[in-house]
């Protein structure tokens, strides 16, 4: 008996697992985000310039220049703006992926990825 409930006490300690669990970070996100104050920036500074999405054959057929980049987001059957799914947007998981992260050079940190996913989550107003 005390043997049987040795082996019970072992498989279910040995089955427990500790998983560290990082607090999200305080972003100071503002309450509102907007298109021209905050996400245009954002992608002026990592994905609108030469050879990436601007000019006159931008990457994937999608420039992101000041004048065109809300028009090209929402173009209609894009899927770079999912406002039902916003975590499923293009824009977001290509921002979020691992293993091929957009802009090239890195994935952004966590504070401008959150920027992104509340702008898509406020239904991706142009703002």
């Amino acid at each position: 008996m005390i043997r049987g409930a040795t082996c019970f006490l072992f498989f279910f300690l040995a089955a427990c697992t500790y998983e560290k669990i990082e607090p999200v970070k305080d972003c100071g996100l503002p309450e509102t985000v907007s298109f021209s104050k905050d996400v245009l920036p954002l992608l002026n500074a990592n994905c609108s310039y030469a050879g990436c999405h601007s000019g006159v054959s931008p990457a994937g057929g999608l420039d992101l220049a000041d004048s065109v980049a809300y028009k090209e987001l929402l173009k209609p059957g894009s899927g770079y703006v999912d406002t039902l799914n916003p975590s499923f947007s293009i824009l977001y998981a290509q921002m979020k992926s691992t293993s091929n992260p957009m802009p090239p050079s890195g994935k952004l940190d966590d504070c401008k990825l959150q920027l992104i996913l509340k702008w898509l989550e406020q239904k991706a107003k142009n703002n």
